[in-house]
């Protein structure tokens, strides 16, 4: 089955933005993915291809590239909070902040006024707070399978992120934070 690659531009008709790349089995303009954003006011419904290439790396690189052009990272055109780099997503230089309310990244000499840096809960009530994707499951219960498997089978942790998420019934940036948690010690996510 042939593979395609390519950069693309999903937006919502008289809105914004968002720019990335793309590895599918599925040609490009079939492809109905409209992007890996985080934004939840953000909903496109239209793309367009912006280039085909010939690897992943040539379409990622393409990707650091308009990502540079257009400022994505700032630019309230688009709904890209970061800039895409060589190792993935750049938020270098980038801290939490909230203001009681939201919470979002910005340059630490950007912080609005009124916002301090931190999350806007601390891991205890993260965990215990009742996720609309798990049908009423607590993510707090999948933790804490998630930290008993660890403790009887480190290479849990070898397992691809993306993979964990669907065994736990939770997103891949959950399990990025359960593994930091666990590298830091279980003792503070209790």
């Amino acid at each position: 089955m042939p593979m395609y690659f390519y950069t693309y531009y999903s937006y919502e008709p008289f809105g914004r933005g968002y720019i990335g790349s793309r590895g599918s089995s599925v040609e490009p303009h079939l492809d109905r993915y409209f992007g890996s954003f985080t934004d939840n006011t953000f909903n496109p419904t239209e793309k367009i291809i912006i280039s085909t290439h010939l690897s992943r790396e040539e379409a990622s690189q393409a990707e650091i590239k308009l990502h540079e052009f257009f400022g994505v990272d700032k630019n309230p055109h688009f709904s890209n909070k970061v800039k895409a780099s060589t190792s993935g997503l750049c938020s270098y230089g980038m801290v939490r902040v909230n203001n009681g309310v939201k919470e979002k990244l910005v340059y630490r000499d950007n912080i609005p006024d009124g916002w301090k840096i931190g999350r806007l809960i601390d891991m205890q009530t993260y965990i215990n707070t009742p996720n609309k994707y798990l049908n009423d499951v607590r993510r707090g219960d999948m933790f804490f399978k998630f930290k008993q498997d660890v403790e009887s089978d480190p290479l849990v942790l070898n397992i691809p992120i993306r993979q964990l998420g669907t065994l736990y019934k939770t997103s891949h940036t959950s399990i990025q934070r359960w593994k930091k948690c666990v590298g830091r010690s279980f003792a503070i996510c209790k």
